[in-house]
């Protein structure tokens, strides 16, 4: 089953563009004062998601270390098919 998360209630954007996350969001997901976000606009107009950046970091950690380890493997695999189609090359001389 997918969880789509919690309804906290509403919330509007003041004149200089900030808006508040209600008290009962901010304590239950452990957002703190001060707190950064990366921000994402969703493909419909009027989708705004909030990501903690220290989220993002992890992530972007996990995905760079995964792609290098790819990398490293995609490599090995090149060099050992290199290394076989030479051989046959050699063979059928």
């Amino acid at each position: 089953m997918m969880n789509h998360g919690k309804f906290f209630g509403t919330t509007s954007m003041g004149e200089r563009g900030q808006v508040v996350i209600p008290s009962e969001a901010r304590e239950e997901l452990g957002f703190q004062s001060g707190e950064k976000f990366v921000v994402f606009g969703g493909p419909r107009k009027g989708t705004v998601i909030l990501v903690k950046s220290e989220i993002m970091n992890k992530f972007a950690n996990v995905f760079f270390n995964t792609s290098k380890r790819f990398e490293k493997l995609a490599k090995e695999i090149l060099d050992k098919t290199d290394a076989e189609m030479e051989a046959e090359e050699e063979e059928t001389k």
